[in-house]
């Protein structure tokens, strides 16, 4: 079907098929087989318009794509190196090159009608006139007296009681349809349509003609629809635009400055710096691209806020793997795991906050997850009785201790048994409370259980067998 549109469209066939005829052509029936085979100039563009129509609607929604940054997601997904760069001003362009096309598509179709109105008019004296013979040949009957047709049709002074040609007036008095400078008719086409669209056809004094009549209509209507199409459009670039802008202010003056203090809170290696650097200013940006009034304060705000494409999941996985995945290493029970275990298990830790005097675990209750705390004080403690007698109570005080790893050898024995429930969880022997805010990365019994099915050949097989 496309193909055999683009043929269509292209092939001058109707063109063809008017030079084949025309030579032949004699008596009254040939005005109107001429006015028909005419007519069959303006299907051709159909299938003209109707691709442009669709290029114009696709550019404008990948430029809104590529403003919003989902193609670079799309690109970054599908792992291509190539990066679309448009300038600013691409989309209203393209916009403006439609609204130049239908400037030139109407231009085209006043041209048109109006050698088919002054047919009509040739109609209109033929019939008016005894043993009148129209003929399109120039080689029979050369010589003819055409006063009758001069007087019924006047052009030069026109006479709008003899036979009125409305808007085709013009086109025939300036003489564009004798002359053979293209250049010079396409551009009188070209500004006439332009003039005529933008005005919305408020300058065209139509005759009672009801074609004529029907085609200012038209050109009213495709103005003030495409005025607006235009402006729309315009008008969402700017804002887009403007929009991107502050992101880039916002990431140069309030982001970027933030970013390495931040990672050296978190007791990173410091060849590691500049690559995560990179990959949270990637993030970053993407969530300030949904959520211009985000405030990055640590990496909970980061990884707390959940982006919708797999491209943003990837890079919190390496957020996280730059984070834990050395930790880990270092984790009794952990430290002679395959590092596909522990990239499994860095993929299931969860930011959390605690505020101050919070409990994060309470002893003598179940345990249901083992975590890291990464900002923030915690104090862990035990109780003789079990309860919260201050009097027997042994308190240890952890001053930012962001390496240790709470509660990993109970529930990784746990996690071990195949068949094992979640009323089986272990009873917590101590107590971890938040001395001010706590964050803390934490996966949960569950998922640790999952992973440990899910490798079972690096865990304690005995269990699982």
């Amino acid at each position: 079907m496309g193909i055999a549109n683009d043929i269509v469209s292209i092939l001058p066939i109707p063109q063809v098929v008017i030079l084949f005829f025309l030579q032949n052509m004699r008596g009254s029936r040939s005005l109107k087989i001429l006015k028909f085979l005419n007519s069959l100039i303006l299907l051709q563009y159909l299938p003209r318009l109707y691709p442009i129509f669709k290029m114009c609607k696709q550019v404008n929604k990948d430029m809104l794509d590529l403003f919003k940054n989902k193609i670079a997601r799309r690109q970054a997904t599908s792992n291509q190196q190539s990066h679309i760069k448009m300038p600013k001003w691409f989309g209203i362009a393209v916009n403006i090159v439609g609204y130049i096309l239908a400037s030139h598509v109407l231009g085209a179709f006043w041209y048109f009608f109006s050698i088919q109105r002054e047919i009509d008019c040739w109609e209109y004296a033929c019939q008016n006139e005894s043993g009148c013979e129209f003929t399109t040949s120039c080689v029979e009957n050369t010589f003819r007296n055409i006063t009758h047709i001069k007087n019924l049709c006047p052009i030069n002074p026109p006479d709008a009681t003899v036979f009125d040609f409305g808007i085709f007036l013009y086109a025939l008095q300036s003489g564009i349809q004798e002359s053979t400078n293209f250049p010079q008719k396409f551009m009188q086409c070209f500004s006439w349509g332009l003039r005529n669209l933008s005005s919305f056809a408020s300058n065209l004094n139509s005759s009672i003609y009801g074609w004529e009549n029907f085609f200012v209509v038209v050109i009213s209507i495709s103005g003030l629809v495409l005025f607006m199409y235009l402006l729309g459009h315009s008008q969402t670039y700017m804002q887009e635009t403007d929009r991107r802008d502050g992101i880039k202010r916002k990431m140069k003056i309030m982001i970027e400055p933030k970013i390495l203090p931040m990672l050296s809170d978190y007791r990173l290696p410091s060849d590691s710096d500049r690559d995560m650097e990179r990959t949270i200013k990637e993030v970053v940006k993407l969530i300030l691209e949904e959520d211009e009034d985000f405030i990055m304060e640590n990496m909970f705000s980061i990884l707390s806020f959940k982006l919708p494409d797999s491209h943003s999941k990837k890079e919190y996985l390496k957020i996280k793997h730059n984070l834990f995945l050395d930790k880990l290493k270092k984790v009794e029970g952990l430290k002679d795991k395959d590092n596909n275990v522990l990239e499994k298990i860095c993929e299931h830790l969860e930011p959390m906050i605690y505020t101050e005097g919070s409990y994060i675990i309470r002893q003598g209750e179940p345990l249901d997850m083992m975590f890291f705390v990464t900002q923030g004080n915690v104090l862990t403690f035990a109780t003789n009785n079990g309860g919260s007698g201050c009097s027997s109570a042994t308190i240890q005080f952890i001053e930012k201790e962001k390496d240790s790893l709470y509660g990993e050898e109970e529930l990784l024995t746990w996690a071990e048994w195949p068949s094992i429930k979640m009323s089986t969880l272990p009873i917590s022997t101590f107590a971890v409370k938040s001395h001010k805010k706590v964050e803390v990365f934490a996966i949960k019994a569950l998922d640790l259980q999952n992973v440990v099915s899910e490798f079972p050949d690096h865990f304690n097989t005995g269990h699982w067998r």
